[in-house]
């Protein structure tokens, strides 16, 4: 009688012998983080002049989720309480702010404030400051800051081609 590792082929015999001694797989490694937000190409030279002139104070900034600029101000140093006179930390802020929509010509800016009254003085006074109301949008209300994002231009439109003249088009068929 012929053995058993006689009659199988030997490379089936080397895959099995291998086989005894692999080892279970280990649990799947995590996935990897996502990578942190960054602020849209357009805007990242605003981040940085604001980051510079901010330093040292509670005053965040930092890209959004959607490549915004966010600015955020502590409602400390925003308003009073119950009051929607802007504070003049907050003041220097929305000046540099409208400084850079004035460099960013097609650039747009979200208003948050802590109620709908504050958010609409936040309007008036960008406003003030020679940006246009078109170009700002309300956020929901937020009661722990004012929060400003500058959103990136649209990319430019590319001019499409004009349809031929309908005397110009032959018909089919």
């Amino acid at each position: 009688m012929h053995s058993a590792s006689r009659s199988l082929p030997a490379g089936l015999l080397v895959a099995l012998m291998l086989a005894g001694c692999a080892t279970a797989p280990g649990p799947a490694a995590p996935p990897a983080p996502p990578p942190p937000p960054v602020v849209a190409p357009q805007l990242a030279l605003e981040q940085q002049w604001l980051e510079d002139l901010f330093k040292g104070t509670p005053v965040a900034i930092g890209p959004g989720s959607a490549g915004e600029l966010r600015v955020e101000v502590p409602l400390k140093y925003s308003f009073d309480p119950g009051k929607p006179a802007v504070k003049p930390a907050l003041g220097a802020v929305l000046d540099k702010v409208a400084i850079s929509l004035a460099r960013q010509k097609r650039a747009r800016l979200q208003l948050a404030g802590p109620s709908p009254e504050t958010i609409e003085t936040l309007r008036s006074q960008m406003a003030a400051r020679g940006v246009a109301l078109h170009r700002i949008d309300r956020l929901p209300p937020r009661a722990d800051a004012v929060e400003l994002r500058l959103l990136a231009p649209p990319p430019p439109v590319e001019r499409l081609e004009d349809p031929p003249p309908a005397a110009a088009r032959r018909p089919s068929g």
